[in-house]
């Protein structure tokens, strides 16, 4: 018998598999003289109440239009990974 662990990045918390949702992250690295980009990626595995704790939610609560919560996801997504990633120990340089 085979037992997985799924794990919150944030929380540390054991949660199911349905539950964790993954948030991706490129960055572009530096331009070679040749012209060849490198491609950083990160992912972190985020568990659903973690997300709706920071204002991004999965799905509508009653009585609201989907698109209503996809519009107020929109405007605030930004501000809202960046705090996310900042929890995950990303750091932002300039």
């Amino acid at each position: 018998m085979i037992t997985k662990t799924f794990i919150c990045d944030v929380c540390k918390k054991s949660v199911g598999e349905p539950e964790l949702k993954t948030l991706s992250v490129l960055m572009k690295g530096i331009v070679s003289p040749s012209g060849y980009t490198s491609n950083q990626s990160a992912s972190k595995d985020v568990c659903k109440e973690c997300l709706e704790k920071r204002g991004i939610l999965s799905l509508a609560p009653d009585g609201q239009k989907l698109d209503d919560v996809y519009a107020k996801n929109q405007k605030t997504l930004a501000d809202k990974l960046i705090d996310i990633l900042e929890d995950l120990g990303v750091a932002f340089t300039d």
